[in-house]
C-alpha cells in the first residue's frame, strides 16, 4: 500500500480504507462555509450601503463643490477626472472576478507561469489603450461613445454593425463577472446560485443610477481601495506569516514534492482532473518553470481575448472622455501597471498555495473559479472567505457599474438621440439613461441564470471572449489611428473575423475531439486557433480593403460630434492644445510600447535560461510579487486622495459651515463671474485693484514697525 498521506502536510485531505489510500473527491464537496445569511448579507448589506454611500458622496460634491447633474455629467462625470481617480477606475474596471478567480485557475494548472502570463498578457491592452484616449481628444473631443465616432467617420452601416459588437462584449463581461461572482458565493455560503446571479447586479443598478460616471467612478475607488488591502494580506499571509506555509522556500519545497515523478497517481490516492504529479507539457513536469507549453497557449489567447473586451467596450471609451486631457496618458500607464499587481501577486501567492497545500480541488472546481477560496479557507478558515468574498464582491461590482454606464451611454447617444429623438434634451437623455441601467442590470441577472442553468463556467466564457469579438479590435485602433481605413473594410473584416473564427475554432474541437460540447470548445487548441483566426482575419481584410480604396480622412465630422449640454468648465484652454496633446501622444507610445515590450518579451526571455526554477530564484520571483503589489496597493489608495485634497477640503469646511452662508457664497461667486464674462477687462481691473490693496498694506505694515 501506498505511504498515506503522501504528504504530512495535506493528511487532512486522505483517509484510508481498507488497504488503500483515499484522497477526498473534492475540496468543497457541496459543503458551504459560511452561513446564508452571511451570503446574503455581504450580497444585499454591501449593495445597499455602497448605494447610500456613494450617492451621499456624489450629494456632497454636488452641494460644496458645486457639480451641475447634467446628462453630460452623468455620463462623462464631467470630462475632468484626475490622473489618480483615472488610474484607480481603470484597476477597478479591469478587476473582474476572473481576474481574481481564473488567474489563480491557471496557476493552479501551468505554476508560475499562469500568473504571469495572465497579468502580462492583460496588461498590454490598457498601456496601448492609452493611445487612444489621448487620440479621442485629439480627434474627437466632444465624443460620447466610440460607436458615435464610428458613425461621424463610416456612416450608418459601419455604425449598426459596431453597435452590436460592442453590445457583446459588454454582455460577455457582465455575463463572467456574475457567473464567477454567483459559483464563489454559492459554494462559500450556500446562497442559491441563481438566486445571486439575479441579486449581486441590483446593488450595482441603485448606484449607479443615482450619481451616474461619477458614482462609479467615486465607488471605483473605495472598492480598489478593499481589494488591494485583501490582496496584501493574501500575499503577506502565504509568503511571511502562515503557520502553514509562511516563506518562499517552504512553497518552494512543496511545489517540488507535489509534481514528483514519485508520486502515485492512481485512483482512489488521486481522482481524475485533480492536480497530482507532473504538469502535462512543463519542463520537467514542474509548476517551477515559465518553459510551459500550456501556460503559453494560455498567454496568446489571453492576449487576443483581452484585446477585445478594452477596445471593444465602450467602458473604456467612456473613462478615457471623462479624463481630464493632461491625465488621460499618465491615468492609463499607471493604472496598467498598479493592476498588473492584481492578478500576479494574488495568483503567484493563492493559486500556487493550493498547490503548495496540496488541495483535492477538481478541474471543475477550479475552472469555476474556485481556486482562490479553497486556498484562503485553508489558511484562515471562515475569516478567509469573509475575506475573499468581499473581495470578490467588491471586483463584481465596481467592474459592472462600469459596464452598466457603458451600455446606458451606448442606448442614450447611440440609439435614442442618433435614431429616435435627435433633438433630445439634457432631462430626456438622463431618464433614457437610468431606463438603461435598470433594465440592462435585470437583462444580465436573468442571462447569468440561464448561462448558469447551461452549465457555462467562468473559465470557459473567459477563453471564448476573443472568438466572438476579437474581429472588431483592428479595425477599432484603426478608427482613431489610420486615415486610409474606409468603411466597407471595417464591416466586412468585422463581420468576416467572428464568423471565421467561430468556424475555426468549432471545426479544430470536432477534428481534435471528435465531439463539440462546453468540455471540448474550452480546450486550449480550438480556443487557439479560434482567437488567432478572429483577430487576424478582422485586421487583415479591413487593411486590404483600406488600401485599394483609402479614404483619406480629415477628422473634420468626428470633431463636430456636439455635446448636448453646455456648460462652464473648469479646464483650461491650453490642456486642449494640439502640440500638448501631440506630446502626450508621444509620451505614452514611448512608455506604453516599452512596458509591454518588458513584460511580454524581456520578462519571458530571461526567465526561459533559468529552466526549472532554483530556490533562490523562486524566491525573487516570489519578492517581485509581493513588492509589486505592495507598491501598488500604496499608490492606487493615496494619490487619488492626494490630488483631491482641495475638493476634499472644500467638502470638510462646507460641512462644517452654516448652509446659509455657503448658498449666498455659491450666489455671489454666480453674479462675478457673469459679470467677468460680460466685461471682459473687469477681471483685470479686478486683479490690479487687488494688487494695489496688498502693496498699500505691505507699507502700511512697514510704517508700524518702523
Amino acid at each position: 500500500m501506498a505511504t498515506c498521506p503522501p504528504f504530512d502536510f495535506s493528511d487532512k485531505y486522505y483517509h484510508t480504507s481498507g488497504n488503500s489510500c483515499v484522497r477526498q473527491t473534492s475540496f468543497f464537496a457541496g459543503k458551504a462555509v459560511l452561513n446564508q445569511s452571511v451570503g446574503y448579507s455581504v450580497i444585499l448589506g454591501f449593495g445597499a450601503f455602497f448605494a447610500f454611500f456613494t450617492s451621499f458622496l456624489v450629494w456632497l460634491e454636488k452641494r460644496y463643490v458645486g457639480a451641475r447633474h447634467t446628462s453630460e455629467w452623468f455620463n462623462t462625470a464631467g470630462r475632468n477626472v484626475k490622473t489618480g481617480l483615472i488610474a484607480s477606475v481603470i484597476v477597478s474596471q479591469w478587476t473582474w472576478a476572473a481576474t481574481i478567480l481564473q488567474s489563480s485557475n491557471v496557476a493552479w494548472q501551468y505554476g508560475v507561469s499562469g500568473p504571469f502570463w495572465y497579468a502580462s498578457g492583460a496588461t498590454i491592452q490598457v498601456l496601448l489603450f492609452g493611445v487612444m484616449a489621448i487620440e479621442i481628444k485629439r480627434k474627437a473631443p466632444h465624443a460620447h461613445t466610440v460607436c458615435e465616432i464610428v458613425k461621424a467617420r463610416w456612416g450608418t452601416a459601419a455604425h449598426l454593425v459596431f453597435l452590436v459588437f460592442c453590445f457583446m462584449t459588454n454582455i460577455i463581461v457582465t455575463a463572467m463577472l456574475l457567473l464567477g461572482g454567483s459559483a464563489v458565493v454559492n459554494a462559500l455560503t450556500g446562497v442559491n446560485i441563481y438566486a445571486a446571479s439575479f441579486l449581486i447586479p441590483l446593488g450595482v443598478i441603485v448606484y449607479t443610477l443615482a450619481g451616474g460616471l461619477k458614482a462609479t467612478f467615486l465607488a471605483s475607488y473605495i472598492h480598489s481601495v478593499i481589494v488591494h488591502l485583501v490582496l496584501v494580506i493574501f500575499v503577506y499571509l502565504v509568503y511571511t506569516s502562515s503557520s502553514e506555509l509562511g516563506s518562499p522556500s517552504v512553497v518552494y519545497r512543496r511545489l517540488a514534492e507535489v509534481s514528483s515523478r514519485s508520486r502515485i497517481c492512481q485512483e482512489p490516492i488521486s481522482h481524475n482532473g485533480q492536480a497530482c504529479g507532473p504538469v502535462s507539457g512543463n519542463y520537467q513536469g514542474s509548476y517551477l518553470t515559465m518553459l510551459s507549453s500550456g501556460g503559453l497557449v494560455f498567454g496568446i489567447i489571453n492576449i487576443v481575448g483581452n484585446f477585445g473586451t478594452v477596445f471593444v467596450d465602450n467602458g473604456y471609451w467612456v473613462s478615457a472622455i471623462a479624463a481630464r486631457p493632461s491625465s488621460t496618458h499618465k491615468g492609463y500607464l499607471l493604472g496598467g501597471l498598479v493592476w498588473f499587481a492584481v492578478p500576479f501577486s494574488l495568483a503567484t501567492s493563492l493559486g500556487l498555495g493550493a498547490l503548495a497545500l496540496d488541495l483535492p480541488l477538481t478541474a471543475s472546481e477550479a475552472s469555476h473559479g474556485l481556486v482562490p477560496p479553497a486556498t484562503a479557507m485553508a489558511l484562515m478558515g471562515k475569516g478567509g472567505s469573509v475575506l475573499l468574498l468581499t473581495m470578490l464582491f467588491m471586483a463584481v461590482t465596481s467592474a459592472g457599474s462600469s459596464e452598466l454606464i457603458a451600455v446606458s451611454s451606448l442606448c442614450t447617444y447611440d440609439i435614442y438621440r442618433t435614431y429616435i429623438n435627435p433633438d433630445a434634451t439634457g432631462k430626456q437623455i438622463l431618464k433614457v439613461s437610468r431606463t438603461v441601467v435598470f433594465s440592462f442590470g435585470c437583462f444580465m441577472g436573468i442571462l447569468a441564470v440561464i448561462l448558469n442553468k447551461a452549465g457555462v463556467s467562468l473559465g470557459w466564457m473567459y477563453l471564448a471572449m476573443g472568438v466572438f469579438i476579437g474581429s472588431a479590435v483592428i479595425p477599432i485602433a484603426f478608427l482613431l489611428l489610420w486615415r486610409k481605413a474606409n468603411a466597407f473594410g471595417a464591416i466586412l473584416g468585422t463581420i468576416v473575423g467572428c464568423v471565421l473564427g467561430i468556424i475555426t475554432w468549432l471545426l479544430v474541437t470536432s477534428v481534435e475531439y471528435g465531439r463539440v460540447n462546453l468540455d471540448t470548445t474550452g480546450r486550449n487548441a480550438p480556443m487557439l486557433a479560434g482567437n488567432l483566426v478572429s483577430i487576424l482575419t478582422g485586421g487583415a481584410v479591413h487593411a486590404i480593403c483600406s488600401f485599394l480604396r483609402p479614404q483619406n480622412y480629415d477628422w473634420e465630422t468626428t470633431k463636430q460630434i456636439t455635446i448636448v449640454e453646455k456648460e462652464k468648465s473648469e479646464l483650461a484652454v491650453d490642456e486642449f492644445k494640439e502640440e500638448k496633446l501631440i506630446s502626450a501622444k508621444k509620451w505614452i507610445v514611448k512608455w506604453g510600447v516599452g512596458f509591454t515590450f518588458v513584460i511580454v518579451v524581456l520578462w519571458p526571455l530571461f526567465s526561459l535560461p533559468a529552466k526549472e526554477f532554483s530556490k533562490g530564484y523562486f524566491t525573487f520571483w516570489a519578492v517581485v510579487a509581493i513588492a509589486w503589489g505592495t507598491i501598488g496597493s500604496a499608490v492606487i489608495i493615496i494619490l487619488p486622495l492626494a490630488e483631491s485634497w482641495q475638493t476634499i477640503q472644500s467638502v470638510m469646511m462646507g460641512m462644517f459651515t452654516n448652509d446659509k452662508l455657503v448658498e449666498k457664497i455659491d450666489e455671489l461667486n454666480l453674479k462675478l463671474e457673469t459679470i467677468i464674462k460680460a466685461v471682459p477687462d473687469a477681471e483685470r481691473i479686478y486683479l490690479l485693484e487687488k494688487g494695489k490693496i496688498k502693496k498699500d498694506e505691505t507699507s502700511m505694515q512697514t510704517g508700524h514697525i518702523s
